[in-house]
């Protein structure tokens, strides 16, 4: 097996072990029993505890339920709360949009048809001048045509 780059090689038995392993396997097994000793002081620790801790829970059960109680009718009391005024700030802002949708309703009809009558009356102003330039241009015709009538009589008289 080539050794890992950077790392220098392990020298062994020739078993892949070497003595770092031996001292660490022998170390291992007097923290485990080590462990084991605590471990049942530990779990002696725990159940005192525990139960030490249990009887405080009990003696604490009947004024924490009462307390419990009472928080939870605040809590209901203070929800109920929260919902109407809740319910009192929809009904202010959908009185305030209906009342804002209709004044942008007015102003844009008002905008409508103050734009409508623009485009009528500058309608009614081209409608005029087209009107002014076609008769002037029918009266030059008819100038036209009655001097040639003229000069047509003149000529055959």
């Amino acid at each position: 097996m080539e050794p890992i780059v950077g790392t220098p090689a392990i020298v062994g038995f020739g078993n892949g072990f070497n003595g770092n392993d031996l001292s660490l396997g022998l170390t291992a097994l007097l923290l485990q029993q080590n462990l084991g000793r605590d471990h049942a002081d530990i779990m002696r620790d725990i159940h005192t505890t525990t139960t030490a801790v249990q009887e405080q829970v009990d003696a604490q059960g009947a004024a924490n339920q009462l307390a419990t109680e009472k928080t939870g009718a605040a809590a209901i009391l203070a929800v109920a709360g929260v919902q109407l005024e809740m319910a009192k700030i929809a009904g202010i802002s959908a009185l305030t949009a209906a009342t804002n949708t209709a004044a942008i309703q007015a102003a844009i009809a008002e905008c409508c048809c103050e734009s409508k009558a623009l485009i009528i009356e500058k309608a009614n102003g081209t409608d005029a001048l087209i009107r002014q330039i076609e008769d002037a241009r029918v009266r030059d015709l008819l100038a036209d045509a009655k001097a040639e009538i003229a000069a047509l009589r003149a000529a055959a008289a």
